[in-house]
């Protein structure tokens, strides 16, 4: 696979930590892969979904079998902590370069005044935007319905219901 260019989760690989990013609760376990991603990636199979992206994709304040990507055949490379939209990318690019395999790319967004406007236009990727847009390959994040356990991203109920209207709009 791939190093991930994020410095801070990087140096977290193959460890297990009980704080992240906004959450200093102590009550989720973060543990992360031999790459420095959260663990959950099945690296010995190919998936029909490739997340890319910020912290709610990552799953700040939840546990990682209930992240709104759970319920997909996906590898997530969701970025937390302290990262910018170009390590977003970094990740995009890295993985283009070692994988070949067929599969969906999807980029969950929270600033998009960084985003390349060529990212943005291509239409063999999906893009989760905190804004609407009227591209058919678009789809707008949902506010929160709840909160995780810090009180600062996504709750349970919110990635549930994201994961059901991102399954629909993916099919």
């Amino acid at each position: 696979m791939f190093n991930n260019p994020n410095g801070l989760m990087f140096l977290n690989r193959n460890r297990t930590i009980d704080t992240f990013g906004n959450d200093k609760t102590g009550k989720i376990q973060y543990k992360f892969d031999q790459y420095g991603f959260r663990h959950s990636n099945n690296y010995n199979t190919h998936p029909e979904y490739v997340f890319f992206g910020c912290s709610a994709l990552f799953g700040v304040g939840i546990d990682v079998s209930k992240r709104f990507t759970s319920k997909f055949n996906c590898w997530n490379f969701g970025l937390a902590g302290i990262y910018t939209e170009n390590e977003i990318l970094q990740t995009y690019s890295l993985f283009k370069k070692k994988n070949k395999f067929k599969c969906k790319v999807i980029f969950v967004w929270r600033d998009m005044s960084k985003v390349p406007a060529e990212i943005l236009s291509e239409d063999s990727v999906f893009h989760c935007l905190p804004v609407s847009s009227k591209k058919r390959n678009h789809i707008r994040l949902l506010e929160n319905l709840d909160y995780d356990t810090s009180g600062t991203h996504w709750g349970i109920k919110t990635h549930e219901k994201f994961s059901k209207l991102l399954w629909h709009f993916l099919k």
